[in-house]
């Protein structure tokens, strides 16, 4: 069986990927945990240094961008990359001025967990009554915490547009974008990703950027059939 590599996402654990991981038929899920780094860079040398050979590499979000970014430094160490939720564009002035804001609140009043508010940005406005899945937003990030929300948050704002590095990627690489994900707009990957050499973009319906919660079943077999495919 083979393995496949999964990167999270900003504040996510390794319980993002656990519905997806219950259902999985063909793979043996490996965890990259990046909270330790304070820079791409540094989440490139955690990457690189777990991965033994050109592997298979799924990201979320965050997750999604370092893995594209590790995938133009170390191309000769992806095999393919599955990339949700997450675009190589950067981000937008909206939620660079949001985790501004944060920042400069966090480093003065103590941190109370992600508020229901900023919930509700992230899932698809059907889930705002999915209990079981708002308590597991809300646990992983209260198991992470303050400290590792700053780290972070300084760590991964500053991100260079990678679009045309990709452009002369020879990696295999599949976007998966939700239609209503309200942080990231699906519109330009769909206009880049006929340029990229071996790239596939898929559009899902029914969610937000929490797609690994949302839509577990989906995302399992949209990975298994690329992961296998020729």
């Amino acid at each position: 069986m083979q393995k496949i590599y999964f990167i999270p996402g900003t504040m996510c654990t390794a319980a993002l990927w656990s519905s997806m991981h219950a259902v999985a038929h063909n793979y043996t899920p490996i965890y990259i945990d990046t909270t330790a780094a304070t820079s791409f860079d540094e989440i490139n040398a955690i990457i690189d240094s777990t991965l033994t050979e050109p592997s298979i590499i799924v990201g979320f979000s965050m997750g999604g961008f370092a893995a594209m970014y590790f995938a133009v430094k170390h191309p000769g160490k992806v095999r393919k990359l599955i990339v949700v939720s997450a675009t190589p564009f950067g981000l937008s002035e909206r939620e660079l001025s949001l985790r501004k804001s944060t920042l400069e609140f966090l480093e003065k009043h103590p941190y109370k967990g992600i508020s229901q508010q900023r919930i509700a940005q992230f899932i698809h406005p059907s889930q705002i009554g999915n209990t079981p899945l708002i308590a597991l937003i809300k646990k992983m990030d209260k198991d992470l915490g303050k400290e590792i929300l700053i780290r972070q948050l300084k760590a991964t704002s500053s991100r260079t547009d990678i679009s045309e590095a990709l452009k002369k990627s020879t990696v295999p690489i599949l976007f998966v974008l939700a239609a209503q994900d309200s942080l990231v707009n699906p519109a330009p990957v769909k206009q880049l990703y006929p340029k990229i050499p071996k790239a596939r973009y898929m559009l899902l319906k029914g969610s937000g950027h929490m797609i690994p919660l949302e839509k577990p079943e989906v995302l399992t077999t949209i990975i298994e059939r690329f992961s296998e495919a020729l």
